[in-house]
């Protein structure tokens, strides 16, 4: 961009702004940034002079108009922001609830990309074909659904012949027929004569069994009906399910049930009420009807929840069991579909000073006419967020607006924008365009299954490596340059003085990695880390260090780079939608630290966002931690390496507890509550302190019989199998006799087995509480890695 000899107002507000409108490809037109300079300075909103907002219901979409031609470049119009939230203040950001629903009406559909007719086997469609009589259909002998929807039928009578005549059909479809109006009459008639029927238009009848749960629950696929495969979800959803003799025999039929919608079905009765309990002895997570979820809590309030429902962890996404649940509202129903979809129709960016860069996006919503804009892939307007910074900096006059300038010349036609801009193939337009539009999932998941066998036939190939002699250095006139002052304060052994002539210095200590350096400036030196060891501290390394050397192990989570992984991730979720198991992720840029820029979420349509804000890794939640006192914990380790190969590496004896401040739960409500998913609390956050003894007494007790003993020779399995894998991984280590590192390694607990979880390994720790609780922390350190001390504070993993 070259906006030559400007001069007063404007040159000023150019010099402010021109970063962001070179960002935005800003037209080069003088004309068009004077339009701009005045419609901010006196806040002028004309784009409704020039579109118009349709409810397009056919297509079930709002379309944005242009009611008068406009030339490309030639007009920049100002969208105000109906919403501006960081991740963080989701749940409390939503505010305007009937405004919000309103706008994100038609997003809970996704339009296909292009469109596949399902094929049902074992069913015959009659539909709308202006039957008045069902004497001359002759279904096939294999045929165990049929549908006569739209038709005239009228006659019960004439029903009940055709199924006898017909004894192999189990489902009917009747609505939109005369016959139909009184569906209670139409299914009391079909039980009383019909007895093999199990579902009469959405209904299921007395008479149902376990084949038409089977069926409804694949989406009205026969093949799938008549299988016996176990399944631990029902979809029973407006089925009339308790209208079955057989309701209390479906957790026999189905003991692997885990996951159960049942809603849009009344409690009429106490016998409905008994009935329900009946399919709840396994159940972990239910959907159904807010007054069903007000039965639930009313049980959890005198305490007899678990007699009925011992496993119960969510109902309708919500924890009915966590302290600050409320009764249910209608309200708290559209405040989640709210934030399902909000996400594909919001817009972000990130703020960047001289000084700094947001430590988190902003995301923010258009107003209606801004949200109204379809995508395509050939837009007519460019859109895009502006900061109005009126003093020429970030302060509180800054006001954030959407732009919109065409880049075609338009007629009274639609608006488009690209929703996905500068996204090409490369970065995986199509997938990420499942944001807005469904996509086809077979080859996704035949790739994520191909990854997955390869992961599994992985065979260790332990490379050559010639061990060497572990170099100490004497204990007598060390010279130290560091730039810790931690260091300088706690390392106290007689035999080592400080310098800051690197020349002078026969050990290197550092808090920021040299590592290009190693082999020439720092060759001759002890130093404090290696070559190559990012392959165990970087994140998006860490994974792949791991998965190259075992393939799949238990203790790390299943973790994806959404820069290169992307479908692989995407078949990840999916795998597990369609299996309906937890489908909690965490999403973490690579680079940052102390829990900054992390989200927990569910919603594959947020993750897909969160790939504009920057690099990220997708790592599967646990969602299931081992918890102290109800609350979230991880567990900081100090590990010491001495040496490749030798294998050589220590544990600190002394760990730290981080926790969260509140009470764990999976609850919908909180997966943006930073101390509800998140431990770090030592910046801004109120923090409570757990030290080891307690933690181990508390542990001991709580989870007893296992022990804390047992816990820890699994991390110590844990660290010993990681160094493998490094040793595996970058065989080159071994040739640096003279570098040691130290790392943080912070972990957590599943209650699945108490399997140790790594979370991440850190270069250059830090070490403050090590050095307050322990004074002879880097004492210890220091004699069993530079000098060949053992002490009882290092717990040596290699033996």
């Amino acid at each position: 961009m070259n906006f030559q000899n400007l001069t007063g107002e404007l040159e000023v507000f150019y010099n402010n702004h021109g970063v962001q409108l070179a960002g935005i490809n800003f037209p080069p037109k003088v004309e068009l940034l004077e339009q701009l300079k005045t419609k901010l300075e006196n806040k002028i909103y004309d784009a409704g002079e020039y579109f118009k907002i349709v409810d397009d219901q056919e297509q079930e979409s709002y379309v944005l108009q242009c009611t008068k031609p406009l030339k490309a470049y030639e007009q920049v119009f100002l969208i105000d922001h109906a919403l501006s939230f960081r991740y963080t203040e989701l749940h409390t950001a939503i505010k305007q609830v009937d405004r919000l629903k309103n706008m994100l009406k038609y997003q809970n559909k996704k339009q296909p990309l292009f469109k596949i007719d399902k094929v049902y086997y074992h069913t015959e469609d009659f539909d709308e074909m202006a039957l008045e009589t069902l004497k001359d259909v002759k279904p096939k002998e294999d045929t165990f659904a049929i549908s006569f929807f739209g038709n005239q039928i009228a006659q019960i009578e004439e029903v009940i012949h055709f199924l006898n005549n017909h004894k192999q059909i189990k489902a009917i479809w009747l609505n939109g027929n005369p016959v139909a109006e009184d569906k209670e009459q139409l299914l009391q008639n079909i039980e009383a004569q019909c007895p093999q029927v199990e579902l009469v238009d959405l209904s299921f009848t007395s008479n149902a069994t376990e084949w038409v749960i089977r069926y409804v629950t694949a989406d009205f696929d026969t093949k799938k009906a008549s299988s016996q495969e176990p399944l631990n979800y029902l979809n029973l959803s407006g089925r009339n399910v308790l209208r079955m003799k057989s309701v209390k025999q479906i957790a026999n039929w189905f003991p692997k049930l885990r996951v159960l919608d049942i809603k849009n079905t009344k409690l009429n009765d106490l016998e409905d009420v008994n009935a329900f309990f009946s399919l709840l002895p396994n159940v972990e997570y239910l959907t159904c009807d807010l007054e069903v979820e007000d039965v639930l809590y009313e049980l959890h309030k005198t305490n007899k929840l678990n007699a009925v429902s011992p496993y119960l962890r969510l109902v309708n996404q919500r924890d009915i069991r966590y302290e600050s649940y409320t009764p249910a509202k209608e309200e708290q129903n559209d405040i989640q579909l709210i934030k399902q979809n909000l996400f594909k129709l919001t817009g972000n960016y990130r703020l960047l000073t001289t000084d700094q860069m947001d430590e988190s996006a902003v995301w923010y919503l258009m107003d209606e006419l801004g949200s109204s804009i379809q995508h395509s892939d050939t837009p007519n307007v460019s859109v895009v967020p502006f900061l109005y910074l009126p003093n020429g900096k970030i302060d509180d006059d800054a006001v954030a607006y959407s732009i919109i300038f065409p880049i075609k010349d338009i007629h009274e036609q639609p608006i488009f924008r690209d929703y996905l801009p500068g996204v090409d193939e490369a970065k995986f337009r199509s997938y990420r365009l499942n944001v807005w539009f469904d996509i086809p999932y077979d080859f996704i998941l035949n790739g994520y299954n191909e990854y997955k066998t390869k992961l599994h036939n992985l065979k260790i190939a332990q490379p050559d490596v010639i061990a060497k002699p572990i170099e100490y250095l004497p204990k007598e006139n060390v010279k130290v340059i560091t730039d810790l002052e931690m260091v300088t304060k706690n390392l106290t052994l007689p035999y080592v003085s400080f310098t800051l002539d690197l020349d002078e210095a026969n050990l290197v200590f550092f808090s920021a990695g040299v590592h290009d350096d190693i082999n020439e400036k720092y060759a001759d030196k002890f130093i404090n880390q290696y070559p190559h060891e990012y392959a165990i501290i970087s994140k998006e390394k860490l994974a792949n260090t791991i998965q190259s050397t075992y393939g799949d192990v238990p203790w790390l989570q299943e973790t994806f780079n959404l820069q290169t992984q992307l479908p692989l991730f995407m078949g990840a979720y999916k795998t597990r939608e369609l299996q309906h198991l937890n489908n909690l992720w965490i999403i973490k840029p690579p680079n940052m630290a102390r829990s900054m820029d992390m989200v927990v979420t569910n919603n594959l349509d947020v993750v897909l966002r969160l790939i504009e804000t920057g690099p990220k890794l997708a790592q599967k939640y646990i969602e299931r931690p081992l918890t102290l006192r109800n609350r979230k914990f991880d567990l900081r380790f100090i590990v010491a390496l001495k040496s490749i190969e030798p294998l050589s590496v220590y544990l600190y004896k002394t760990f730290w507890i981080r926790i969260s401040n509140n009470p764990y739960t999976e609850d919908v409500n909180t997966l943006s509550i930073y101390e509800t998913h998140f431990t770090v609390m030592n910046y801004g956050h109120k923090l409570t302190q757990v030290f080891m003894q307690e933690f181990i007494e508390e542990f001991n007790k709580e989870y007893y019989p296992h022990t804390w003993e047992k816990q820890y020779e699994s991390i110590q399995e844990m660290v010993r199998q990681l160094f493998i894998a490094l040793r595996t991984h970058q065989p080159d280590m071994a040739n640096y006799t003279k570098n040691r590192s130290v790392y943080g390694m912070d972990l957590m607990i599943d209650s699945n087995g108490f399997q140790p979880k790594l979370l991440e390994m850190t270069f250059s720790p830090d070490c403050t509480r090590a050095c307050k609780y322990t004074p002879t922390f880097y004492n210890d350190l220091f004699e069993c890695l530079f000098f060949g001390v053992e002490n009882q504070n290092m717990i040596q993993i290699f033996n």
